[in-house]
């Protein structure tokens, strides 16, 4: 990839001694490393800022999403966080991903139930993240008229259509004992689909949880802050939010990073990655399904001020309510709706703890669009939440205490 940034804010090394995580992921080999999985990080992360934009443009988002953008289109992971560079950074210094020939076309239950022609394609049947995605970029908007937030679904989209699937798919052949040619190098793109810096313990804090310097820093303290081995992505960024508060889920930042290092170095030693494939891929699906409970968390938050028996009208909650700026804008329970949803689409991709039928009446409970003007009442759908955070809780043996704070 070879995109360095100098002049990096920088806020130090953190990793007191209450953090555990005093190893290193091994640097790739020549031809081993995992520049196009970074390159997805950046792209889907783009394409979900600029859909929040006031007035968003499709042009520049269909030639990050193709990955056809250059030297006019600036990589906002970079700009939006005031690093800086001796020259503008673009994508002309990156090799971006053709991500719409890339994405999984695993149907999406209940995808057929969204709005034709408002919150996915004007066709009949089940959807693809692809259609989504591409319907989205042709209509660009933060949040339809239904309150489905089109930012939220195309940034984690992405991330669960690509990153997670792929690397999920890699880890389950090395936990099945099914090597390859290149063992590191399928290690290290399931790594680089996580999204950890090879200094994860540089980015934490004692208790797992992300630190202040992330999500890109100078740790090595050479000058420059190199986004391909120097910066934390989604899903990494999401096992630091997600930790286990009572300690008795684990910690999934700390036995994610450990298993993925262990893993490698078990490869370079000429062992066996097996066990840590399945530790490292364990704690990456627990993390999404912690999400899904973390958004059902905040939604109920957002309808604390609604009485039992109270409606759910958009008026109320949706786009419109508390003077939001811009037609588009998404409300904070718009917002956490769309997150709750897509996450549960990413265990479609992979899931070894919730089987089609849980996942269905996951998607069935979250509904196609956040329930306005459905004479949905406030204890209608916290009973429907409740019953999503049981269904999961239930499936990974999650603490309730956990459940509760998440």
């Amino acid at each position: 990839m070879g995109l360095v940034l100098t002049g990096c804010d920088s806020g130090g090394s953190n990793g007191g001694d209450g953090n555990p995580i005093t190893k290193t992921f091994p640097a790739p080999s020549d031809g081993a490393g995992y520049a196009d999985e970074v390159a997805i990080h950046l792209q889907g992360g783009d394409l979900g800022s600029r859909l929040e934009d006031d007035s968003p443009g499709g042009s520049p988002m269909k030639s990050i999403y193709d990955g056809s953008a250059g030297r006019d289109t600036d990589i906002r992971f970079v700009s939006e966080r005031n690093l800086t560079s001796p020259s503008a950074v673009d994508y002309s210094q990156i090799s971006p991903v053709d991500i719409s020939s890339r994405i999984s076309t695993i149907d999406l239950p209940k995808s057929d139930s969204l709005e034709r022609g408002v919150d996915a394609p004007d066709v009949s049947g089940v959807k693809n993240m692809d259609d989504l995605i591409s319907f989205y970029l042709n209509n660009p908007k933060h949040t339809s008229k239904n309150g489905v937030d089109f930012s939220q679904f195309s940034e984690k989209g992405v991330a669960a259509a690509i990153s997670y699937a792929e690397g999920a798919d890699i880890l389950t052949d090395f936990e099945d004992g099914t090597l390859g040619a290149d063992d590191e190098a399928e290690w290290n793109e399931a790594f680089g689909h996580f999204g950890a810096p090879r200094d994860f313990g540089a980015f934490l804090n004692d208790d797992g949880s992300i630190a202040d310097n992330a999500p890109a820093d100078d740790v090595d303290g050479d000058g420059e802050t190199d986004l391909e081995t120097e910066a934390v992505y989604i899903w990494a960024d999401y096992t630091a939010d997600r930790g286990g508060e009572t300690g008795e889920d684990g910690v999934f930042s700390f036995d994610a990073f450990e298993a993925f290092v262990d893993g490698r170095n078990a490869i370079d030693n000429g062992n066996s990655p097996s066990s840590k494939a399945a530790t490292a891929l364990q704690a990456w699906e627990a993390t999404v399904a912690a999400n899904v409970i973390h958004y059902t968390n905040s939604m109920k938050s957002d309808l604390s001020d609604l009485n039992d028996g109270d409606e759910i009208t958009q008026s109320e909650l949706g786009s419109g309510a508390d003077n939001r700026t811009g037609p588009d804008a998404s409300s904070g329970f718009e917002d956490h709706w769309g997150e709750a949803k897509i996450f549960a689409w990413t265990l479609e991709y992979y899931s070894d703890e919730l089987g089609d039928s849980d996942l269905n009446d996951i998607h069935t409970d979250l509904g196609s669009k956040p329930p306005y003007d459905d004479n949905v009442t406030k204890k209608d759908y916290v009973d429907r939440l409740d019953s999503i955070q049981t269904t999961i809780k239930d499936a990974y043996g999650f603490a309730q205490t956990n459940v509760d704070n998440w």
